[in-house]
């Protein structure tokens, strides 16, 4: 894969941390059996491009994939408890995770360490997971991490190959945004990803009805297994224009002052105020130009 140990993290704090430096304690048995069982795996089949990941996911189905991402998740999250929450030390000294749900990562914890604890994982509790075809070009960057903590989605990108994903609806965003999926013509550019990881943001903090996962053991045999009880219905709560700009700006707000365009509503107002998206055209067609490089005309 990409070589990204000299590439830095930015944190909730903006803080920039760079990878190599950005690990997580673990005893040995358990960073080995991760190691062996998920990330060697999933390495070779990245090094392969996109149609080795689909192919892998058509013969051996998308699990070994989400929790791979899950796991990013929760290694990331994590380390969140080690670093402060203000770089300005007069402000406070709690840690970013200060105000975290820990709920959820213990899901996700348990998720991950169900393949070496022998327990069953569920279908229903499979979140969320797309495989998009990304955008490559000399002038964009091969790789690309953002997750939305309070939401628990997450994009990762690699070359050609981009997983967005919710870690906690049991497939509700896909099923909501399903439709958009088909109007995807071409691959991907980076603020493309950026914008549909901010679907799936809002998709599922509005989710009317969650599932709620558990532990159900069987005490005649022992037998462990993580299950989800599914609402009687999807719904969502009601939302705003606004409120999927907020999320589309602060997901896209680097990106914003490196883009020239000649679009004139292409402004950061529009952006907050969901008046601008760079998926679809005003005719709801691809945009199979984002991101592409502009020649200024000399006069």
């Amino acid at each position: 894969m990409l070589d990204i140990y000299t590439l830095s993290i930015t944190l909730p704090n903006d803080e920039k941390v760079r990878y190599d430096k950005y690990t997580v304690p673990c005893c040995e048995e358990c960073n080995s059996f991760l190691g062996s069982e998920v990330e060697d795996i999933i390495r070779p089949i990245i090094d392969g491009g996109l149609e080795s990941v689909n192919s892998y996911i058509q013969m051996n189905g998308p699990w070994k994939i989400f929790l791979w991402l899950s796991l990013i998740f929760f290694k990331t999250h994590l380390k969140d408890s080690y670093f402060r929450k203000h770089l300005d030390r007069r402000l406070c000294d709690d840690p970013i995770s200060r105000d975290y749900e820990w709920g959820l990562l213990h899901h996700i914890h348990c998720m991950i360490r169900a393949l070496q604890n022998g327990v069953s994982i569920s279908n229903e509790c499979l979140g969320s997971l797309v495989v998009l075809s990304a955008k490559t070009a000399e002038h964009l960057d091969k790789y690309d991490y953002r997750d939305v903590y309070a939401a628990n989605t997450i994009l990762l990108r690699i070359n050609d190959i981009a997983f967005v994903a919710v870690l906690d609806d049991s497939c509700a965003a896909l099923n909501f945004f399903s439709d958009h999926f088909k109007r995807l013509s071409e691959p991907l550019s980076p603020i493309q990803l950026r914008e549909v990881l901010s679907h799936f943001t809002l998709l599922n903090s509005k989710l009317k009805y969650r599932p709620v996962y558990t532990t159900k053991i069987d005490p005649s045999t022992g037998e462990a297994v993580i299950i989800a009880q599914l609402p009687e219905s999807m719904e969502l709560e009601s939302h705003t224009r606004e409120e999927f700009g907020e999320i589309l700006y602060a997901n896209v707000e680097e990106y914003l002052d490196k883009m020239p365009s000649p679009d004139i509503s292409f402004t950061k107002e529009n952006v907050l105020n969901g008046c601008y998206n760079f998926l679809f055209d005003e005719n709801k067609k691809f945009i199979s130009s984002s991101m592409d490089l502009i020649v200024m005309e000399s006069k």
